[in-house]
């Protein structure tokens, strides 16, 4: 019996071995998948924060050789903001070509507050009459642009509701209290829930 137990003694060894290397390859991938999704995170910051000074423009037919830099002037100065050269850093294409549908425009802005204006005439019903079925929206990252999507339905049955930096806010009022659904996440929701009884 001691000799099957010396013979079985190295093999357990190797085993507690094994195991504590698998253990500490564990605890490092886990730490790896920590740090993946924390630099995941930082990017998407930084993404959403150089995305911040753009504005996506829709609808706008395409040719060869266009100039995108004159064709975003010629429709900002259409919404009364006819000196705003300074205020567009460059302009592009997005996108492969495909093929009938035409591919989006980036514009690049020097400041936010003439971004919230731009964006603001675009809306209004004249600047909607001047654009003609060209629309400018904001440039969301991927992520955000998925989680606005499935937000939509929600946000358009309520009155207030803003989609800002990849949260949805809604809010709900009625006779028992006061609902604020602060971020809107792919299949998952989660709401911070304010009761103010009246």
């Amino acid at each position: 019996m001691k000799f099957k137990q010396q013979a079985l003694k190295p093999g357990i060894d190797s085993l507690k071995t094994s195991l504590n290397s698998m253990n500490a390859n564990t605890e490092e991938i886990d730490n790896l998948r920590q740090s993946n999704d924390n630099l995941r995170k930082k990017l998407e910051h930084l993404e959403r924060h150089s995305r911040d000074f753009n504005i996506r423009v829709l609808g706008v037919s395409e040719e060869d050789g266009e100039d995108c830099m004159a064709i975003i002037l010629d429709y900002i100065a259409r919404l009364r903001f006819e000196h705003a050269v300074a205020e567009v850093e460059n302009a592009h294409r997005t996108g492969k070509n495909q093929g009938e549908r035409p591919r989006h425009i980036i514009a690049k802005l020097y400041s936010r507050p003439f971004k919230r204006k731009l964006c603001q005439a675009a809306k209004n019903a004249d600047g909607k009459v001047e654009l003609n079925e060209v629309r400018f929206v904001e440039d969301f990252t991927p992520s955000d642009f998925e989680t606005r999507k499935n937000a939509l339905p929600l946000m358009r049955r309520r009155e207030e509701s803003l989609f800002h930096k990849g949260k949805t806010f809604c809010r709900w009022k009625g006779s028992l209290g006061h609902i604020e659904i602060i971020n809107l996440n792919i299949g998952l929701m989660i709401a911070y829930i304010f009761f103010l009884v009246f």
